[in-house]
């Protein structure tokens, strides 16, 4: 009894994720959440780090965007709102094409 008490108070998940549109681009959407939230404080302007405005340094780093945004480790001092860190997520899901 005390078992399925115990189990019947599990935390209901509720997800307010987006849908991932695969149609998401880099020129057309990430590449301005990237230079807004991550280029104007220079950090990844180029001048100190790589720029993540430049779609070669930005696919290639694309793992540990991911892990970043997701964890809310970047961008520095900050957060990206829901749907931009969805966006970001949802174009790298989906191979970080230059589109």
């Amino acid at each position: 009894m005390a078992l399925a008490s115990i189990y019947g108070c599990k935390k209901s998940s509720t997800s307010t994720a987006i849908p991932c549109d695969p149609a998401i681009s880099y020129s057309k959407t990430v590449k301005s959440i990237l230079v807004t939230n991550c280029t104007q404080s220079n950090c990844h302007d180029g001048n100190n780090l790589t720029s993540l405005a430049n779609y070669d340094i930005a696919h290639h780093g694309a793992t540990q965007i991911k892990s970043d945004v997701s964890s809310g480790r970047m961008p520095s001092g900050g957060s990206l709102t829901s749907t931009d860190k969805s966006a970001i997520i949802c174009w790298i899901d989906n191979g970080a094409r230059n589109n």
